[in-house]
């Protein structure tokens, strides 16, 4: 039975996604065999699906765009579209409304073409502000933090031993260049969830509108059973919640949409989510060839 500890150890993770289950353990009051334990229940239960390492546009000189589609969306039209450049993610929602996630690259058509035939015109569109709040990178990511990034993306929990071996790096600098990532906001840790009910869970996702940043902060705080945020730059908030029954996710919904300032609020239940893996580590591997590239040109 899942509870609220599993998913303190969940938010624990995506802030600091390196930390062992020993010092997790003691952030939430458990052993980290315990800890441990919970996180394999998670996914044993297909509640957790895994915990992703996800880089920002931004390492690969690109910009981030989210889609809308209120289209019925099957499964072999979502992995239709991850597999669609520039796509990094595509999500379907148990209504067959599907979100995509693109990195294109500046000048290109923000919405592919292909991608239009396949799920049909979007209903609406964001830029996120997350992992990394500006458009583009004050100066290239350094070669040591992509090859650890290229681990993460396969193995966000990848041992710094296996890592070291890898790349050649020394542990030292792999762990300086691991924490560097996610400082400087150069990937997202993002846990990968099912929404069908599990262990008596039902995961679901909040989506916030608001033109005024004082009530989005407000909600911040103030939503039950929230495990993280994510911020757009179009006035919204996306909340990760769960909850022990539809009605207390309706029971929400409705005390959000009364709140002063509150402009919209939208409920997704996400069925399905698909990561464009190999298209990322091809992308780090050009990084990797031009950075090494520029080195030996010098």
């Amino acid at each position: 039975m899942a509870d609220e500890r599993d998913f303190a150890i969940l938010s624990h993770l995506r802030k600091d996604p390196f930390m062992s289950y020993e010092n997790l353990g003691r952030a939430v009051w458990l052993s980290g065999r315990a800890v441990k334990t919970r996180l394999e229940a998670l996914e044993k239960n297909k509640i957790l699906t895994s915990l992703q390492a996800v880089p920002a546009a931004q390492v690969f000189r690109r910009q981030p765009r989210l889609f809308f589609f209120e289209r019925r969306a099957s499964p072999e039209k979502l992995n239709g579209a991850v597999e669609l450049d520039p796509v990094v993610f595509a999500t379907v929602d148990v209504n067959r409304s599907a979100a995509v996630l693109l990195y294109h690259r500046p000048g290109a058509p923000v919405l592919p073409r292909r991608l239009g035939a396949l799920l049909g015109g979007a209903s609406s569109e964001a830029t996120p502000l997350y992992p990394h709040p500006r458009r583009e990178l004050a100066k290239p990511v350094p070669l040591a933090e992509l090859k650890v990034l290229r681990m993460l993306v396969l193995d966000l929990r990848i041992p710094l031993r296996e890592i070291s071996e890898a790349t050649g790096l020394t542990q030292r600098v792999a762990k300086k260049a691991r924490r560097r990532l996610v400082d400087d906001g150069l990937l997202q840790v993002q846990p990968i969830f099912q929404s069908a009910r599990s262990s008596g869970i039902l995961m679901y996702e909040l989506h916030v509108h608001s033109s005024e940043p004082s009530v989005l902060s407000r909600l911040r705080e103030g939503v039950p059973r929230s495990m993280f945020v994510n911020q757009w730059e179009s006035g919204a908030i996306i909340l990760s919640c769960w909850a022990d029954s539809i009605q207390e996710v309706y029971e929400v919904e409705a005390r959000l949409r009364r709140e002063p300032g509150v402009g919209g609020v939208q409920v997704k239940f996400h069925a399905r989510t698909v990561l464009a893996t190999r298209r990322l580590s091809s992308w780090i591997d050009e990084e990797i060839s031009q950075s090494e590239n520029g080195r030996l040109s010098d």
